[in-house]
């Protein structure tokens, strides 16, 4: 198979990993009823930095793995599901699932857990092809002295 069309299944994952997701969480949301303190007020800068994040989970496509797309489309679906949510309420994010009280409880969404299982499931797989393509590695010591080499000039 030529590697584009490797690269375009992988993406095809990321995407439709990511809108199965953010649609589950949205829909959760939605159902779900949330207390005005169950909100988490966002900035723009947060805003931006889940824009970078889901290109970046999109860059993901082009390692060959199919475990790291899927990792890419799990973290994507909770990030989008939370930027989506933030916009349409106000730069607040809704954490309708309340572990505890007011108090001394702990208030998330379906967004964030798709968020922590996402990374886990990119680092694990990240360790695995970086193991697996180890012979493509630079050599440390050669490393150490290329980064050498290019701070001095």
């Amino acid at each position: 198979m030529p590697l584009a069309q490797q690269v375009a299944e992988r993406l095809f994952l990321v995407a439709a990993a990511a809108a199965v997701l953010m649609a589950a969480d949205l829909s959760v949301k939605a159902a779900v009823p949330t207390a005005p303190w169950h909100f988490h007020e966002r900035s723009s800068a947060w805003e931006g930095m889940c824009v970078v994040l889901l290109l970046g989970a999109l860059a993901l496509a082009r390692i060959p793995s199919r475990a790291v797309a899927i990792g890419a489309g799990v973290m994507s679906g909770g990030v989008a599901g939370n930027l989506l949510s933030a916009r349409a309420n106000e730069n607040g994010v809704p954490n309708p699932l309340v572990l505890g009280d007011y108090a001394a409880g702990i208030a998330f969404n379906v967004a964030d857990v798709f968020i922590l299982v996402g990374n886990v499931i990119l680092m694990v797989s990240l360790m695995a092809v970086t193991i697996r393509h180890r012979d493509r590695l630079i050599p440390p010591r050669q490393l150490r002295a290329a980064l050498r080499r290019r701070l001095r000039s």
